[in-house]
């Protein structure tokens, strides 16, 4: 029936519908997402654990699917904020893409220049050569062990280093999305780098201090 042909109570039927449909879809993705939530501390834990196991890595790979929103924008904020320590991203998918409209935007928003950055595809040799590889959610970390053979030990999701608990465990892809949804997931990867930065840096540090100690012996 056409809107216009509508009567007060089909009108009034229609709206019912429709809130109970939002209702629903609402319980629908709080249950959807009570398992991560729930998990969370302890996965949040282990991510610590796993980086003081680690000791002071040197070499940082950030992976998302395409490598040109996520990973990007991780690994620019790690490379800026840890020092000593070769931070690079790669993708799964395409090869000298640039990053979207609203990805440079909003790293822009964060002093970050993406004018330049060009996506490049992950290979077993680049990810088995690095001491942690940060991955956005838990099939990706799959892959890159079942696949690429890369050491479970060494590569985490970044949504595990989340302080704050999220309504999904993995980061949100943010591509051909609203600039809202970019600032959304590039706030939880600030968040995720802090925790990288405080947990390692103390390391680094330690570590840095020994290596000249030792050099001067």
């Amino acid at each position: 029936m056409p809107s216009s042909e509508r009567t007060p109570a089909g009108t009034r039927a229609v709206a019912r519908e429709s809130v109970a449909y939002q209702s629903l879809m609402t319980v629908y993705h709080a249950c959807r997402s009570a398992p991560d939530r729930l998990l969370h501390r302890r996965r949040h834990r282990a991510a610590l654990d796993r980086l003081a196991a680690l000791g002071a890595p040197r070499s940082i790979l950030v992976v998302c699917h395409g490598n040109i929103c996520r990973s990007p924008y991780l690994a620019a904020v790690l490379e800026r904020d840890l020092s000593g320590v070769a931070v690079s991203s790669g993708g799964f998918v395409g090869a000298g893409r640039p990053v979207p409209e609203n990805s440079r935007i909003a790293c822009g928003h964060r002093g970050i220049d993406m004018t330049h950055f060009r996506s490049r595809p992950v290979s077993a040799r680049m990810a088995r050569g690095v001491d942690l590889v940060i991955v956005m959610d838990a099939t990706q970390r799959a892959r890159m062990v079942d696949l690429l053979k890369v050491s479970a030990e060494r590569v985490i999701v970044a949504g595990d280093l989340d302080p704050d608990p999220a309504p999904t465990r993995g980061i949100v892809d943010p591509w051909m999305r609203p600039l809202d949804v970019f600032e959304s997931s590039f706030d939880r990867l600030d968040r995720c780098a802090a925790t990288i930065v405080s947990a390692l840096g103390r390391t680094l540090t330690q570590s840095a201090a020994a290596d000249c100690v030792s050099s001067a012996g």
